[in-house]
């Protein structure tokens, strides 16, 4: 049975508003849904890139990084609902460069390379989109190594949890809490840190009053918005 909605629910995708109805029905065609349990992985670093996947809804997320030989990892981002994913090994050809494990409950579409290199050739909407959306990551990721180099890990983390914050957050009577939880594992792998050096940070945030983390949930709220923003900012010259 062939599933009407799909194109539709495709087109509240970001990368995807600027498409006409029927380029929508196109890709919509070999697509299909898939809604994978909490953990499960989608694909894995050197796998062949034979699609990209939408995140369609769910409080969950996609979290994309790469392991090293000590069993330590790196998160490179973390998707949520009206994200795209997988699209670089799909427009060079080569295989992946990093996992992607599920985690939470998430709902994806799965739309193979084929389809999504036809509509990226033939609508030129679709293509100005994409040079946007790459462009922006890329900033991103020089952001992320200037600051690698340069930022004090407080800093870097400051300034990730203001990205996350920026990115889903809810509004809470405890302070505006990160929507998805984040094990402070988690918060360390998107730095390439130590858990330790992550949970020695957050522990003198909260002796400050800065944040508070529920450790059973893995829910971090922040308390002081601007306070962090200054961490965030970094120490001013001469302090």
């Amino acid at each position: 049975m062939s599933d009407t909605r799909l194109a539709e629910d495709l087109g509240r995708i970001d990368l995807f508003q600027s498409l006409p109805a029927t380029a929508l029905a196109r890709l919509a065609e070999g697509a299909r849904r898939i809604a994978p349990a909490d953990g499960a992985p989608l694909f894995g670093q050197g796998d062949p890139s034979d699609a990209i996947y939408a995140v369609l809804e769910g409080r969950g997320r996609v979290r994309v990084g790469a392991p090293d030989n000590a069993a330590k990892r790196l998160m490179v981002e973390v998707f949520r609902a009206g994200d795209i994913f997988g699209e670089i090994g799909v427009l060079d050809g080569a295989p992946r460069s990093a996992d992607a494990v599920v985690i939470g409950e998430v709902k994806l579409v799965r739309i193979p390379a084929v389809a999504f290199l036809e509509a990226a050739e033939s609508e030129p909407a679709l293509g100005l989109a994409l040079a946007r959306l790459l462009s922006s990551r890329l900033r991103r990721t020089f952001g992320l190594l200037q600051d690698a180099t340069f930022a004090p890990l407080e800093v870097r983390l400051a300034r990730q949890v203001m990205y996350l914050l920026k990115a889903d957050s809810v509004k809470t009577d405890k302070g505006t809490r990160l929507a998805a939880r984040f094990r402070q594992g988690d918060l360390a792998d998107l730095l390439g840190a130590t858990t330790r050096s992550i949970i020695s940070i957050l522990n003198a945030w909260r002796a400050s009053n800065l944040v508070s983390y529920d450790t059973e949930k893995a829910f971090l709220f922040v308390l002081d918005e601007a306070r962090l923003a200054a961490v965030a900012a970094g120490p001013r010259d001469g302090a």
